[in-house]
This record gives structure tokens, C-alpha cells and sequence, in this order.
């Protein structure tokens, strides 16, 4: 290229000059071709800023290029609390690409954008740089108040650490906010960088309020809190009671004792049942909420409850799948009042082994609104815990569902009874602790997956298209990794000849009692895959289900819904309108509602956990180690189940070596061993709201900056 110093500078002719290229071209040389002074230098860089913002151009460095000449990619960034970013690739079986957080571009988490790779970096793994953000993801911002500017403008700071520029709020539209505040905010433009101007649009409250907690994480991951005018005219214009003319074709139950047993705090009651011994064998009715009759395909009802995938349930609140004039009323199985029902009816033989099934429409009437803890006072023998004609029918329910237990036991089934995470607010602080189950939980989940079994199978038999709910089996790799770990144990001598259903059972089993037992059980827990919905059937591993699908909650879950018209359709015997393709479409944005739903579980819970946790900072605590890796290992309390947190091997007073095959670290110099399953006791270093960190150290152990040695490397 032959410089040309008296060319001049416009964009047109900037432009030209990198289409002639071969490749990137250094702003040196464009300033030198332009011969430009100081003026003319801050022009071509401000004129180079505004093609890059737009798209025209890439910047690798401080060098320029034209997008065309670079293979483009385009993906939705995933930003890690560490900051560092991937792009997660459409439409390819590419590996996520790393992208440095000084080559974001301006993007967001979430963000769909177009990247490049890029060629400057002479590092051993590609990595990215976003040109182009496509689509932003997040239309608000959750910020916190740092300062007052003027009497409606305050200086604030993203409340996700991920984000790490400022923000100037109008606040007028608001009542007006103290320092701390949490705001939920609207961005308009990028005054400058690193500075944005946004108009304040409610707000959300003090920050360490479980209830301001909950509206952030439902912003942060679009959980709608509101249902659209059209979804609530049709809600609306539904009868409050079902009419007679809705009991046509239906079967009147309204006489059968058909009760629900669920939490106390539950509203929204799917499913009601019975149980009676026939002789040597049992009947089992399982009535569940005609859902689909008051809402039909495509209506609002029905486009928002997809949209939705399924209810989202926090500790303080549920944001519904169905507004609450059906999930709460008409399509709740209330005690005393008719409801329409789907029903399944079962006879089992004294073995569990089912001998036939009814599938029909009814009409029913709940007898009771029990509780789990009332049922399993009456099982254990208070005479006054239920109606007392209530309590042989329980009785016959507990028979029934500890052989269906017995049997899938048998059959190689997965049960792992770990505590779960009660969150709760005493005295206004939260308070974490566990839940017990009871065998009354069980009765029911037990009725619940035979029920869910039943259906499968008849809609298989019939050639309906559906949603079956499948388990893939376990990783093989991981699987070996279990067993050599394993190997290393007391538990040596009780390893299974094979890692299959019935083996890693066995293994749970002869775990159980022990030490090991929370070592087995998680690392049994992480070696699973993923649970989903899929149009076609490949069983569900971990309940050793030839067949399985989820009808037992269509007032909560998506899924069940179209499980629900695949059940008409094959009873009316209709033709099914519904083709592979698009069934497998449905499947696919539930199982992100789903995965949604998780993401937002996990993260309230590690919210309150933070809040319950920040005034104990210095207390020591027992726990266990719940997993190791090469810059520390995590300790989940033993008094807190699901809360745990990271000591840093850099706090630590020794060189540690990790091994990644016995899931450890052992200190060069000590010999002290920190290991998976291993009880300690731990002392709270600090907590974060804004990492999401809880951070745990030894007792005893001096700070300082210390550093791991790989291993290997000793």
C-alpha cells in the first residue's frame, strides 16, 4: 500500500482504506496517511469510535479492520461472577469462546452479539473480541443508591457485580430514595464510558430485605410479577364455580373420600387421592385439575403460561404460571366445593405390579385439605390429627405406598433423602434451616410417579405425541471416576461389580450410617445428568422408568398441560393435531423455563443465606467440605443445608497440592489433608451481596498471600 500523505480525511475515505487492505491496519498508520495534527488525530479516533460503535468497523486493539474480512460469530454472552466472559455459539457444536472483559464492547450478560476471534492474541486457546451487540438482554437495570448528585439525580452502581460502570438515575418518577436504596431503572443512553443516564422506575427497597432480594432476583432473570391485560380478561371471564353444563360426560366423585395433603402454606392444590384395599389388592384414585378445560390452546390463558414454562416459587412469594383467579381458585382442588378433575383409576396387586388403569373426565369434590405433618401425626398413631374417617383410608395410602417404594427400590430406582433449605423470616431476619421428610411426603410422591408412569404408558401405547420426561443415563467417565475414588475408601470392599442402577443403590445403601455417606451421596448426585422433556421417549434413569411424564401438575407446570390434551385427544380418539417437530420446539422452551426457575432458586437461596449469615462474620462453624478444586474447596454448614462457601488456599498457612482423582489437597509441608466429605470446623471470613461469596478460613491459619502447586510440580 503506498502512503499518501496530502489524502483527505473523511469517513468515505477512511473506509476505502480499509477495504484495500489486507487485513487490520494500525491507527498509526491511518494518521500518518491523513498527515494529521492533534485536531485531525482526535477527529479520525472519534469518527473510528462512532464506526465501531456502529458496526461498520472492528477494533482488534489499536488496530482496524472490516468486519466482512473476519469470520463473524454470534452467540449470547455468559459472564461469570469472576468477570471473565464466553460466548455461547448459536446453531453450532462449537466449544464456548473466552472473551476477556476488556473486549465485551460495551455488552451485557446475557447479551446476544456478534464477535470475532481474535488473531492479535497469541495465547494458546483462541479467544474473542464482541463487535456488534445484537440484542440487549436485559431492558432493566437493579442498581444501588451511593450518593445524592442533586434533589431527582443520584449517582448509582449495578447491584450484579458483572456490570461495572456507574449510573446516573433520574429519580422523579419515584419517592425519593436514601443511600443504599435498591432502584429498578430504565437505561436510555451511554452518557460517557462507564457512565450511564437511566430514569429510576420503582423502588425495590433496603437492600438487606429478603423481600427486596426476591424482586431483584426476579428482574434479574425476567420473571414476570404481573400478567398481561388480555390473560387477565380471560381469567376474568371464567365462572368462579364450575356450571352444570361443564359436569357433562363426566364421572360425579363428588361422594368419594378424595383428599390433598400438601404444605401448609400451599394454595394452588393439583391433586387430590384415594385409596382402598380390594381383597389382596388396592385401589388407587388419583384426581388432578382439569386445567385444560378453562384454557384452550392458543387463547392468552395458554400463550402466557408457555411463556412462563412454569410457576416460580420464592420464600416470601409465587409468581404463578395461572393468574390467581384459576391457580388459586377454580383450578384448585378446594375442600367442599365441585371441581373438575382428570382422573386416573388403578388397581395394584399386593406387589405394586399394576393391573389395570381408567383414564377419564370427573367431577369431584375434596373431602379434606390435609397437611404432610397432619397425615404423619395420624400414621403415627394421634387419633385426632385428621377426621377419624379418614384415618383408615390413610392407613391403606401408607401400606400402598411403601410397597410402590419397595418396588422401585428393587426395580434400581435413585432416593437420596438430603435436607433441603427452609428459608423463613423470624422477627424480620431470615433464618435458614432444614426441612424434615416425612413419610407422609413420600405417600404422596410415590402416588404421584405411578400415576405419572400410568399415563406415559397408555399415551405411548396409543402413539400420542408428548412430552415424556427423560433421564440419560450417567456419564461413563464420570462414573469410573466415582469408582476410583471409591477404590481409596473403606468402602472397598462393598464396591458393586457394575456402576449401573441397581450398583450405585447398593453403593447409597452400604454408604448410609457411615461417614462416607454425604461423600457418596453428592458425588452419586454430580455424576447424573440433567433431567428434561423430550418428544421422544428414552426413559428416566434415576427412577429406573421404562416410561415416565409429568400430569400431576398442570396448574404449575407447562409440561403437564400438554400431557393433559395428549390424554383427551387419545381418549376422544381424535386424530393428534400436534407433529414431532413442534412438540420437541415446546420441549425445548421448558426445559429453559425449567433451567430458569433453577438459576433463580439457587440464587435467592444463596441471597438469604448471605443475609442470614452477615452478622455471624468471625463465628466458627462446622460443616463439610462438598468439593475441592486447585484454588480452595467449599464447606457446606452442617447446621444450614445447601449454604456453603470457599476457603482459599491462599489463606492458608502451607504449599498445597491438589488431586483431582482422590478430590483433596494435601499440605506440602503439614501433611494436612483437606478432602471431600471431610467434617471441619470453619470460621466466616466475609460475605458478599454483590459477588454472591460466602468465604470461609481455618482456625488458626494466619492470612497471607500463599499460592497452590500443581500437581506434579512438588
Amino acid at each position: 500500500m503506498t502512503k499518501k500523505t496530502t489524502l483527505k480525511f473523511t469517513p468515505k475515505n477512511l473506509l476505502n482504506i480499509l477495504r484495500k487492505a489486507n487485513g487490520p491496519v494500525r491507527v498509526k498508520y491511518i494518521f500518518g496517511l491523513f498527515n494529521a495534527n492533534s485536531a485531525l488525530k482526535k477527529n479520525i479516533k472519534s469518527t473510528l469510535a462512532q464506526m465501531v460503535a456502529k458496526g461498520d468497523i472492528v477494533q482488534l486493539g489499536k488496530s482496524y479492520g472490516l468486519p466482512q474480512s473476519l469470520p463473524r460469530l454470534v452467540g449470547t454472552l455468559d459472564v461469570r461472577r469472576s468477570g471473565v466472559g464466553y460466548l455461547i455459539i448459536e446453531d453450532s457444536q462449537q466449544k464456548d469462546l473466552f472473551i476477556h472483559p476488556e473486549n465485551f464492547a460495551g455488552a451485557w450478560p446475557g447479551d446476544r452479539v456478534e464477535a470475532i476471534i481474535d488473531t492479535k492474541q497469541r495465547k494458546t486457546k483462541p479467544e474473542g473480541r464482541i463487535i456488534r451487540i445484537l440484542e440487549r438482554a436485559m431492558q432493566e437495570l437493579v442498581v444501588r443508591v451511593s450518593r445524592s448528585l442533586s434533589p431527582n439525580l443520584f449517582l448509582c452502581h449495578p447491584v450484579d457485580s458483572r456490570l461495572s460502570f456507574y449510573t446516573k438515575v433520574d429519580t422523579s418518577a419515584i419517592a425519593a430514595p436514601e443511600v443504599g436504596d435498591i432502584l429498578l431503572v430504565t437505561p436510555l443512553k451511554e452518557q460517557e464510558k462507564d457512565m450511564w443516564f437511566c430514569t429510576a422506575t420503582r423502588l425495590l427497597g433496603k437492600e438487606q430485605d429478603l423481600r427486596t432480594q426476591e424482586l431483584l432476583v426476579k428482574t434479574a432473570h425476567a420473571i414476570a410479577e404481573h400478567f398481561p391485560e388480555s390473560v387477565v380478561r380471560q381469567a376474568q371471564n371464567l365462572p368462579s364455580q364450575p356450571l352444570p353444563k361443564d359436569w357433562e360426560s363426566r364421572q360425579d366423585l363428588r361422594t368419594l373420600p378424595l383428599v390433598t395433603i400438601d404444605g401448609e402454606t400451599a394454595r394452588d392444590f393439583d391433586d387430590a387421592v384415594y385409596v382402598e384395599p380390594m381383597g389382596q389388592d388396592f385401589r388407587l384414585v388419583v384426581a388432578i385439575a382439569d386445567v385444560t378445560h378453562y384454557v384452550p390452546e392458543n387463547s392468552p390463558l395458554d400463550l402466557e403460561a408457555l411463556a412462563r414454562g412454569n410457576s416460580y416459587y420464592f420464600p416470601l412469594s409465587v409468581e404463578p404460571m395461572f393468574p390467581p383467579a384459576l391457580s388459586n381458585g377454580l383450578c384448585s382442588l378446594q375442600p367442599g366445593v365441585p371441581r373438575l378433575a382428570m382422573v386416573v383409576e388403578s388397581i395394584y396387586s399386593a406387589q405394586g405390579t399394576p393391573k389395570n388403569s381408567l383414564f377419564y373426565p370427573a367431577v369431584i369434590s375434596s373431602q379434606a385439605r390435609l397437611t404432610y405433618t397432619q397425615v404423619q401425626a395420624a400414621l403415627d398413631g394421634d387419633a385426632h390429627a385428621v377426621p377419624q374417617h379418614l384415618i383408615p383410608m390413610l392407613k391403606a395410602a401408607q401400606d400402598l405406598a411403601q410397597i410402590f417404594l419397595q418396588r422401585r427400590v428393587q426395580r434400581g430406582c435413585l432416593d437420596f433423602d438430603i435436607p433441603e433449605m427452609h428459608i423463613q423470616l423470624v422477627e424480620d431476619q431470615v433464618a435458614i434451616t432444614s426441612t424434615n421428610r416425612l413419610f407422609s411426603h413420600r405417600l404422596i410422591e410415590e402416588f404421584m410417579i405411578a400415576t405419572n408412569e400410568r399415563v406415559a404408558e397408555y399415551l405411548a401405547q396409543q402413539d400420542q405425541i408428548l412430552p415424556f420426561r427423560i433421564h440419560p443415563a450417567p456419564d461413563a467417565q464420570k462414573l469410573d471416576s466415582l469408582h476410583s475414588l471409591l477404590a481409596r475408601t473403606a468402602l472397598v470392599d462393598h464396591l458393586p461389580p457394575s456402576m449401573d442402577q441397581v450398583g450405585l443403590q447398593q453403593l447409597a445403601h452400604a454408604a448410609q450410617g457411615t461417614d462416607l455417606e454425604y461423600l457418596v451421596n453428592r458425588l452419586i448426585l454430580r455424576s447424573m445428568m440433567q433431567a428434561q422433556y423430550a418428544q421422544e421417549n428414552s426413559g428416566h434413569y434415576g427412577l429406573a422408568s421404562d416410561a415416565y411424564c409429568h400430569f400431576t401438575s398442570p396448574i404449575r407446570r407447562y409440561a403437564d398441560v400438554l400431557v393433559h390434551r395428549s390424554l383427551k385427544q387419545a381418549l376422544a380418539k381424535k386424530s393428534d393435531s400436534m407433529n414431532p417437530e413442534k412438540m420437541q420446539n415446546l420441549c425445548e422452551e421448558i426445559n429453559a423455563s425449567e433451567r430458569k426457575a433453577l438459576e433463580a432458586e439457587r440464587e435467592i437461596q444463596k441471597r438469604a443465606a448471605i443475609l442470614a449469615l452477615e452478622k455471624r462474620v468471625g463465628e466458627a462453624m462446622r460443616g463439610v467440605i462438598s468439593g475441592v478444586a486447585d484454588f480452595g474447596f467449599w464447606v457446606e454448614l452442617m447446621d444450614m443445608p445447601a449454604v456453603d462457601g470457599l476457603v482459599r488456599l491462599a489463606t492458608l498457612d502451607d504449599y498445597f497440592i491438589y488431586d483431582p482423582d482422590r478430590q483433596d489437597v494435601l499440605g506440602q509441608r503439614s501433611g494436612q489433608t483437606y478432602a471431600m466429605g471431610q467434617v471441619l470446623m470453619v470460621v466466616l471470613e466475609s460475605v458478599s451481596l454483590d459477588r454472591l461469596e460466602i468465604n470461609f478460613t481455618i482456625p488458626g491459619t494466619e492470612q497471607g498471600k500463599k499460592y497452590v502447586k500443581p500437581k506434579g510440580n512438588a
